[in-house]
This record gives structure tokens, C-alpha cells and sequence, in this order.
């Protein structure tokens, strides 16, 4: 038998289970107060573990949580995440990841997310023996190689849907994200640069180039002018930096976009040292 082991995004679990047992009490003079049950929310909470073991036959899981004070992106961009600053949270959320680290011994590293913990348990060539599958809501983890589920995605038979993304469909998502920027997560990508247009670019990647000239005729006759001019590379980072740099930025902004959109993999992170090593563009493979 196949040792499955299960790498489970409990920032989602603790969400979902939160969510899920909140309610709205409205008094005789209108008043409005949610309110919530602490045992609903930790039945919930089992209900999903156990749900998921039983799904997958699993012979092991981790629970990861985000570290709940610092966070590494906010170095590179301090507005990472602050548009989420005014949103209001359920109210067992943080009991209930309390619940999870003292029952299924869910745990945090110092200043990352739960993302990029799993990202590197999920690439370290030697943690885990047999499959290793994420369980999370985060379209974000399209950008790391591996197998995925979406929580509580069944096929019409009732069996869990798992997504296999290869290296490059990882890398082909993560520039993806580097053009079109996250505006869940609060931070803005290439200008002008939409993702239908994002798409365009990785399936024909063009490198522009800028072409200084004058205005010949009209009004501006006379005016300097400058054209982009487009031609095919298969250099997908000079593709991104020269379309920023037509957005009126250039690779310092390209870049760090990339590395906030980046979840860490084993490679990009020392365990002893608590040290991240971010990411550059020489680790994107050519197709």
C-alpha cells in the first residue's frame, strides 16, 4: 500500500470551520450580533481532518499555519495583504487554530506563510516517504509542482479531485501572476497588463523594444514619439521586464513582484538558519 501523506493549509480549515458555524442574532429592537459556538467549531474542524484521511487513505498528514505576527513579503512590499486589513474575521478563527495546534500539532515557522511552509515540505526531496498531496483553497499553489486538491472538491462519483501541475505549468503560473499581479493579496502587477492579455504573452512570448521618432504630420507634427516595437523570444524574463519597462517601470518593479508571487520551495529556504533566499530570474526554465 501507497504511504499518502496529506500537507493541509489549516489557515483554510480554520476559516472554513469558522465561517461555517457562525451566526446572526437580531434582538426585538434590531440590533444585530454574531455569535458562535466553540465546540460546533472544533466538530467542524474534526469533521474536515478526519474527512480528509478518510478520502485519502492517508497515512500521515501536517498542519501548517501562518506565522501570526510576521510575515517575510511585508519586507519587500509593506502593503502585502493591507487591503485585507478592514475585513472582518470570524470570530473562532484564531480558537480554532489554537484547537488544531493542540490537538493535530498544526504549526508555524517564523515569518512565513502556511503557503510557503508547504511549498517546502512539498518539494524537499526526502521528507515524506510515498505521495504527497496539498490540501488548501489558494490558487497560488498552481505555482509549486506536485499534486493538489481544492478542499471539499468531489467528482460526480463523490471521489476528490486531484490536480497535477508539472515544473513548467508551475513557472508558466507564477509569471503569470508576475504580469498580472494579485489584487486578493494585495499587489499590483504589470501595468496595462490584464490577464487575457498575460495569457497572450506566455502562449507567444514578444520582447518589446523602444523606438524613439518624430511625429510627421497633425496636430503633434514635429513631437517626439516613442513605439514598441514587438518581436518573438523564447527569454521569458525579458518578455516581462520589457513590457513593465512600456508601463512606465522596469525589472526592480518586475522583480519584485515575481518574489512576492513566489511560494518557497525547499531550495529557497535553510531550516537551521531560518533564512530565505529569494527568488532570482536564472531559476526559470526555458521552454
Amino acid at each position: 500500500m501507497t504511504e499518502v501523506t496529506l500537507l493541509i493549509d489549516g489557515d483554510v480549515v480554520a476559516f472554513t470551520a469558522a465561517s461555517a458555524v457562525q451566526k446572526i442574532h437580531e434582538d426585538e429592537f434590531g440590533f444585530v450580533t454574531p455569535f458562535a459556538n466553540r465546540r460546533e467549531g472544533e466538530a467542524v474542524v474534526d469533521n474536515i481532518i478526519i474527512g480528509l484521511e478518510q478520502l485519502f487513505s492517508a497515512t500521515h498528514y501536517r498542519i501548517v499555519l501562518t506565522d501570526p505576527v510576521e510575515n517575510w513579503r511585508r519586507g519587500l512590499y509593506a502593503a502585502y495583504k493591507s487591503n485585507r486589513k478592514d475585513t472582518a474575521r470570524p470570530l473562532l478563527l484564531d480558537k480554532l487554530k489554537d484547537y488544531m495546534r493542540e490537538k493535530y500539532a498544526a504549526f508555524h515557522w517564523p515569518s512565513l506563510e502556511a503557503d510557503d511552509v508547504l511549498g517546502i515540505l512539498n518539494t524537499e526531496p526526502q521528507d515524506f516517504p510515498g505521495k504527497r498531496i496539498l490540501v488548501g483553497k489558494d490558487k497560488d499553489y498552481r505555482t509549486l509542482p506536485g499534486s493538489y486538491h481544492v478542499l471539499k472538491e468531489l467528482d460526480p462519483r463523490g471521489k476528490p479531485v486531484v490536480w497535477e501541475t508539472t515544473a513548467w505549468e508551475a513557472q508558466r503560473f507564477h509569471l503569470f501572476q508576475t504580469l498580472t499581479g494579485d489584487a486578493v493579496d494585495g499587489y499590483p502587477g504589470c501595468p496595462g497588463i490584464g490577464k487575457t492579455r498575460a495569457e497572450e504573452l506566455l502562449n507567444n512570448p514578444v520582447r518589446l523594444t523602444p523606438q524613439e521618432g518624430v511625429i510627421t504630420r497633425g496636430v503633434n507634427k514635429g513631437n517626439s514619439t516613442t513605439k514598441w516595437v514587438s518581436e518573438p523570444t523564447r527569454d521569458l524574463w525579458a518578455m516581462v521586464v520589457s513590457h513593465y519597462r512600456k508601463g512606465g517601470q522596469g525589472e526592480a518593479e518586475a522583480l519584485v513582484t515575481a518574489r512576492l508571487a513566489h511560494i518557497l520551495q525547499h531550495e529557497d529556504y535553510d531550516r537551521e538558519t531560518q533564512s530565505i533566499t529569494l527568488w532570482t530570474p536564472d531559476q526559470i526554465r526555458q521552454s
